[in-house]
């Protein structure tokens, strides 16, 4: 008569415990894999916008501390002519303002999958934009072109700086270049704008991104209760 083994019965516990455990880690990092561009910048030292015009400084969106980390919009975008274009794709422009100097940030745009886009990410101090004629003009017809922006304080008395502040602030520029091809001409001579969530994250202590800081807190917690309960199903087997 074959006796009771309990091995054959503890040990493959363990990793479907396991498994359990992480199946929202896999949730929560699925989304994060696709449709995502980003560019991590170093926040340059305070210097006032004071160069830029008051017109474009009101016309561009404002992401930051003192505005908001976050803003959902519609860009153009363009079908890119050729290899050899400089910009290849429409330019948008924002304003990314009251950063900490020195403290690392990540840039992401995130669009739907149904949109096919491909974006170009890049940052910019106002020195930079003053002294190169073509990005200049760039982000002067985006700002001819762009809706004023409110600019007022919210509910947690939020300001938005004005161009006489010194705080270390960055012009983001975003090409955006349509990515697809249809057969209705309609859509290849003039491609719809896509909708996108323009996210700003600081980094923790220059090194995690702060969105991260759960997800990191999690797997900690996964790891320990999954070490637990190994050791707990090695001690009964024992």
């Amino acid at each position: 008569m074959p006796t009771h083994n309990p091995h054959h019965q503890s040990k493959p516990l363990s990793k479907p415990l396991s498994l359990l455990l992480l199946l929202p880690f896999f949730s929560l990092i699925s989304p994060s894999l696709a449709n995502t561009e980003k560019v991590i910048f170093t926040a340059p030292p305070p210097a006032p916008l004071s160069g830029l015009d008051a017109a474009i400084h009101n016309n561009l969106p404002v992401l930051g501390p003192s505005t908001s980390w976050s803003v959902r919009t519609n860009l153009s975008r363009v079908f890119p002519l050729s290899q050899q274009d400089e910009e290849p794709g429409y330019a948008s422009w924002l304003l990314l303002d009251n950063l900490t100097p020195g403290q690392r940030y990540e840039l992401r745009v995130c669009w739907s999958a149904l949109e096919p886009t491909a974006f170009t990410l890049d940052t910019y101090p106002l020195t930079t934009i003053l002294s190169t004629p073509a990005l200049l003009q760039s982000l002067t017809q985006h700002a001819k072109s762009a809706t004023p922006q409110p600019h007022q304080e919210d509910h947690h008395d939020r300001k938005v700086s004005s161009p006489s502040d010194d705080n270390s602030a960055l012009l983001l520029r975003v090409l955006a270049a349509a990515d697809y091809f249809s057969h209705h001409s309609s859509l290849m001579k003039d491609p719809p704008p896509v909708l996108v969530d323009l996210i700003l994250d600081p980094y923790l202590y220059n090194v995690l991104p702060q969105s991260l800081v759960p997800t990191v807190g999690y797997l900690v917690v996964v790891g320990v209760v999954s070490c637990s309960a190994n050791n707990d199903q090695t001690k009964k087997q024992n």
